[in-house]
Order: structure tokens, then C-alpha cells, then sequence
């Protein structure tokens, strides 16, 4: 059996008192093993569903399931199937929770609804994957008494609409974390000069592997292009890539040791959620996120349990004319990049104001 950190044991304690948890903790801090452990000791005859927003993160999470010795079917992608015979983990995506699933789901009567990365349902709900968005409401619709809901990074909106939506039985605990040991700076760039800066921060830290991440799919290849010219190791990765190649790419980098020559992933945010690599050191923004919260996520991806790392955002007032149409996707989205460049433009310590961001709101 595991040694639970504290939080990890009142998150438990809330599981077994509380109708419904929301667990706030850093990236790589073990969120995972509260609801591993409760459904392994403390009550072994739940049906749980647990939803995923990626078929990566939902494949690592079965395999962590089985470690335990619970019973897990994946019902993710174009094959997924049912649920188990009896108790155990039901792993689905959003948009699985509809049709023929929902009929299976009744006959199985499920009594937990895990929700793995939560900020998803605030931050893709109202127009990427509108699936999300349903969540809260599948607690009363499909009767499941009992809910668990866990994320690294809500910000403050997000936090007081789902205590709304669920109601008062939802006990919250946690908060967003900067990771201790990361090193973040604001880098003011023309985007003509963008190139060759990141050229001279890869030089700088000639000898360290990490992740570039940029807006599009367009984007990610180009800059990889750049590198592969001057003879920098690299690979991209973004949602366009066929499910073969993704595993491919993700089995490079699984395999990958500290002591190997240094690689740099050039990716969108499709590189994001359940990527999990200790040699990654280095994190470079190469163009402003679209919201805060994508921003805190890129971030996630170094500095994980306490490993000394840095970050680099690099901008310019010209990459929100470039954004300007994203800003009409809707008022939301709008006020997100909003505060992307509110973020950028104020003065401070950027770490400081992106907890406060997080944990307090903007005025």
C-alpha cells in the first residue's frame, strides 16, 4: 500500500463523507491515487465511470487500475466496449456518455463519476467538445449519487460555476500550486526575431531536452523544420498525427533516458494532459497561449514533483492581432485572451500573479 501525503488523505476522507469532491493539486502530485486507493480499500464494490479527455491518458489510467487490481474497461475511441460484468472502472470520453452508452450505463448503475482533468468541462465545454459542458447535469439525469472531479489548474469562474451546477454537496479542497523549483520569464519578442531567440535559448541549454509549444498544427511542423536545418534534435506533435503515429512518437518518448542525447517536442496543447517525462527540463511558450488556464497546463508539462526546471513565454502586442479571430469565437474565449494579455502587459513576478490569477480571480 502507498504513503498518502496529507492532502491525498483528506481528499479520501471527503470521497468517503461527501456526496460530491473537487480536488485542486499540482501536476504530478498523485491526484491520481486518491480515487486509486479508495476504490482498491476503502470501497472495493464501487461502479465507477471515469471520464478522460484523451485516449493517451485514458490508456496510462488503465494500466495504473490494473496495478491495483481493479477491474477497468475501456470504453474510449471508435472500439471501446461495455463495462465490466461487476464492480469496477468504466473509462469513457465525454462524448461516449450519449447513444447506446448511456442505455448500458443505466443497466450497469453506476455509483462514481470520476472526472480527470476537470478543467476541461470550463475550458473546451462551450464550444470544442461540448460533451463536457453536460457533465454536472449527467449527476442528476443518471442518478449517480456520488462524484469526483480533480484538476491542477480551475481558475476562480470556473471553480464557483461547477459549485453551482452541483450544488451544495460539493466539498472543494486544494488550490493551484506553482511548481516550487520552475523558473518562469516573460520575453518580449518581435515575431521577426522570434526564430532566432529560440534558437539562442536551445543553445543555452545545449544540454537539456524539453517541449516547444506553439498555437496550430502549421506551426508546430514549421518550427521543427527550423531545428531539423540546424541540426537540433527534434520531433512534433499535434492532434492532426494518425493514432499510429502518436504512439509511436509517445513510445520515443517513453523509452527516452536522461543520459540520451537531448530532445525537443514542438506541439500544440494536443501534448499536454497525462505526458509525464522527468527528462523534460525546459518549457518554451513560443507564441502566447489562448487562455491562462492553457497556459498554467503548458507550464504542468516541467517542474513536476520538485525537479528544477524553466520556462520561457515568449511575446508580442502583434500575436493578438494575429489571435484576432479567435477572439469572435464567443464572449468567453474573448475574455480569456483577454487576460492572456492583461497577464503579459502587468508588471510583477509572473508567478505570483498566475496563482492569484487561479486562486482569487482578476477584479
Amino acid at each position: 500500500m502507498h504513503t498518502l501525503k496529507a492532502f491525498q488523505k483528506e481528499a479520501i476522507d471527503s470521497l468517503i463523507r461527501h456526496q460530491h469532491t473537487l480536488l485542486i493539486a499540482p501536476t504530478g502530485s498523485g491526484k491520481s491515487l486518491v480515487f486509486q486507493h479508495y476504490l482498491a480499500y476503502i470501497r472495493p464494490k464501487t461502479r465507477a465511470i471515469f471520464v478522460s479527455p484523451l485516449n493517451a491518458l485514458a490508456r496510462q489510467q488503465a494500466l495504473r487500475f490494473e496495478s491495483f487490481r481493479i477491474p477497468v474497461a475501456q470504453g474510449c475511441g471508435a472500439g471501446g466496449g461495455g463495462p465490466p460484468s461487476g464492480p469496477g472502472v468504466w473509462i469513457l470520453n465525454p462524448e461516449k456518455l450519449s447513444g447506446s452508452s448511456v442505455a448500458r450505463l443505466r443497466d450497469w448503475k453506476p455509483d462514481l463519476l470520476i472526472v480527470d482533468e476537470a478543467h476541461c468541462v470550463w475550458e473546451w465545454g462551450e464550444s470544442f467538445r461540448p460533451a463536457f459542458e453536460k457533465l454536472p447535469e449527467l449527476l442528476q439525469e443518471e442518478k449517480i449519487p456520488k462524484s469526483f472531479w480533480c484538476t491542477a489548474t480551475l481558475p476562480k469562474p470556473a471553480h464557483q460555476d461547477l459549485m453551482i451546477r452541483i450544488g451544495s454537496g460539493l466539498y472543494s479542497l486544494g488550490q493551484f500550486e506553482f511548481p516550487e523549483k520552475l523558473k518562469l520569464a516573460l520575453i518580449h519578442s518581435p515575431l521577426f526575431e522570434r526564430m532566432d531567440l529560440l534558437q539562442s535559448l536551445l543553445l543555452r541549454h545545449g544540454a537539456d531536452s524539453g517541449m516547444i509549444f506553439v498555437n496550430t498544427r502549421s506551426s508546430a511542423e514549421r518550427v521543427q523544420r527550423y531545428l531539423r536545418f540546424f541540426g537540433i534534435r527534434s520531433i512534433f506533435y499535434h492532434a492532426g498525427l494518425s493514432p499510429e503515429e502518436r504512439l509511436g512518437l509517445e513510445a520515443i518518448l517513453s523509452k527516452k533516458k536522461t543520459t540520451d542525447p537531448p530532445l525537443w517536442v514542438v506541439a500544440t496543447s494536443a501534448f499536454g494532459m497525462g505526458m509525464d517525462y522527468s527528462w523534460f527540463t525546459v518549457c518554451i511558450l513560443f507564441e502566447p497561449s489562448f487562455s491562462l488556464l492553457a497556459l498554467a497546463q503548458a507550464l504542468g508539462r516541467v517542474g513536476r514533483g520538485g525537479v528544477a526546471a524553466c520556462a520561457y513565454l515568449l511575446w508580442h502586442e502583434d500575436d493578438f492581432l494575429r489571435q484576432g479571430w479567435f477572439l469572435q469565437a464567443s464572449p468567453r474565449n474573448r475574455s480569456r485572451l483577454l487576460e492572456v494579455r492583461r497577464f503579459l502587459e502587468t508588471p510583477g513576478d509572473p508567478r505570483f500573479r498566475l496563482e492569484k490569477y487561479f486562486n482569487e480571480g482578476y477584479e
